[in-house]
C-alpha cells in the first residue's frame, strides 16, 4: 500500500505513470492502469524512451494560469473553443496513438481519476460532461517515426451560465498491436502507459461549496475481502480537498461498536459519488440490521448520517467469493459434542442392558 500511495505521489508531482501488466495466455489483468490527482488534472509525462510517445498541451491565450501545464480555461457562456495537444512520437516506427476525452470521477482511494471513462460511473448531478462538450476529429493518431501531430479538441460550453468547473482530461494510450507470439516461459507481459492532459473549464468566479449526500449503504467485496461500503455523492461543480471521513458499524440496538473506519485528506472530482469502504477485517458478513454512523469534516463543513441498513441473503454468496474469511467453527464443536454425547449415550444403554442380562440369567 506504501508503495502504491508512493507512486500516487509522483504523479501528482507529474513524474511517470506505472504500468499495467497484462499476461495474455492467463488473461489475469494484474492491474489496471488508474490515471488519478489530488486536486487538479496535471499533464502527466513518463520516460520517452520507456512510452515511445509524449504530449504537450499548446496553452491558449484564454488560460487563467499560462504557468501551467494543463488546460485551466476562463470560458464564456456559449462560447466556442478549439484547444490543441501536440503529440510526439520518439520511437522508431510509425505509431498509432489512441485517444479519448474524458470526465473526472471518484475512486474508492478517495483521488480523482481521469482513466478512460465508463459512462456509467456518470454521476446524476454531472449536467454537462466533459465527453458531451468536447469532441475530437478521431480516437486514432497515426503518427510517423520522429514526427509529431496537432491534435484538435473542440469545445463547446453550454448557454446558460455555469458557476463551478467542468473537469475532465484528454486521454492518450498507444494502441496495442496484435500477436499471437508469446515468450519462452508462455507468459508474455507488455507494458501500456498513458498520458492524460488536464481540462478543467471555468466561468464565473462565484464560491462553490460542496453539498454531500449519503446514497446508499451495502455490504460488498472490496478486493475480494468482506465490506460494507457508504456511497458519498458530491452534488456540485467544485473540487473537494482534505476531507476527512469517520464510519462506524453497530447491530441496531447495540451500542457496542463493531467496525470502524476512518481515512483523511480524501478528494472528490466534481458532480461525482464513490464508494466509501468500511473492512470488516475479513469477517463473514452476517444477515440482520445494522446501524451506520457517518461523519464527514470539509474544513468547517461537516455532515453526520445515521442510517440503519439490512444484509440479507447476498451476504452468502459475497461469503462464498471473499478470501481470507474468518470462519467461525463453532457449529463443528456443537455437532462434534453432540456426536460424542449420543456415543456415551449408547455406551451407557449398551452397557445398562448387558447388565440386566446378567442378572436375568442368573
Amino acid at each position: 500500500m506504501y508503495k502504491i500511495l508512493k507512486k500516487f505521489e509522483q504523479i501528482h508531482r507529474g513524474e511517470q505513470n506505472h504500468m499495467n501488466f497484462k499476461p495474455q495466455r492467463y488473461i489475469l489483468i494484474f492491474s489496471v492502469i488508474l490515471i488519478a490527482f489530488t486536486i487538479i488534472p496535471f499533464s502527466v509525462s513518463a520516460s520517452e524512451s520507456d512510452v515511445g510517445f509524449s504530449v504537450r498541451a499548446i496553452i491558449p491565450k484564454n488560460q487563467i494560469d499560462p504557468m501551467k501545464s494543463y488546460f485551466d480555461l476562463k470560458m464564456k457562456p456559449g462560447q466556442k473553443q478549439v484547444i490543441k495537444i501536440q503529440v510526439f512520437n520518439s520511437s522508431t516506427e510509425e505509431e498509432t496513438i489512441e485517444m479519448d476525452v474524458t470526465f473526472a470521477t471518484t475512486n474508492r482511494n478517495g483521488l480523482i481519476e481521469y482513466s478512460e471513462t465508463d459512462t456509467k460511473r456518470k454521476d446524476e448531478s454531472l449536467k454537462f460532461p466533459l465527453t458531451e462538450i468536447a469532441k475530437t476529429e478521431s480516437r486514432e493518431i497515426v503518427i510517423p517515426a520522429g514526427k509529431s501531430k496537432i491534435v484538435p479538441v473542440s469545445i463547446s460550453m453550454p448557454r446558460q451560465k455555469y458557476d463551478g468547473a467542468i473537469l475532465g482530461a484528454a486521454h492518450f494510450k498507444k494502441k496495442v498491436k496484435e500477436t499471437n507470439e508469446n515468450s519462452a516461459s508462455g507468459v508474455e507481459i507488455k507494458n501500456e502507459y498513458a498520458y492524460v492532459v488536464g481540462i478543467k473549464l471555468t466561468e464565473t468566479t462565484e464560491e462553490v461549496y460542496p453539498d454531500l449526500h449519503l446514497k446508499y449503504i451495502k455490504p460488498n467485496l472490496i478486493n475480494y475481502r468482506t465490506a460494507v461500503v457508504a456511497n458519498i455523492q458530491n452534488s456540485e461543480a467544485v473540487i473537494v480537498e482534505n476531507m476527512d471521513v469517520t464510519a462506524k458499524i453497530y447491530k441496531k440496538g447495540s451500542t457496542k461498536l463493531l467496525y470502524r473506519t476512518d481515512k483523511k485528506d480524501l478528494n472528490m472530482a466534481p458532480n461525482s459519488n464513490f464508494e466509501y469502504p468500511i473492512d470488516l477485517k475479513n469477517d463473514p458478513l452476517k444477515p440482520g440490521t445494522y446501524r451506520l454512523k457517518m461523519k464527514v469534516m470539509i474544513g468547517t463543513q461537516i455532515w453526520e448520517w445515521d442510517e440503519d441498513f439490512k444484509i440479507g441473503e447476498v451476504a452468502n454468496k459475497l461469503n462464498e467469493k471473499a478470501l481470507e474469511l474468518n470462519k467461525s467453527y463453532l457449529w463443528w464443536y456443537m455437532g462434534g459434542g453432540m456426536l460424542l454425547l449420543l456415543a456415551l449415550l449408547l455406551i451407557i444403554v449398551k452397557n445398562v442392558r448387558e447388565k440386566r442380562n446378567r442378572n436375568i440369567d442368573k
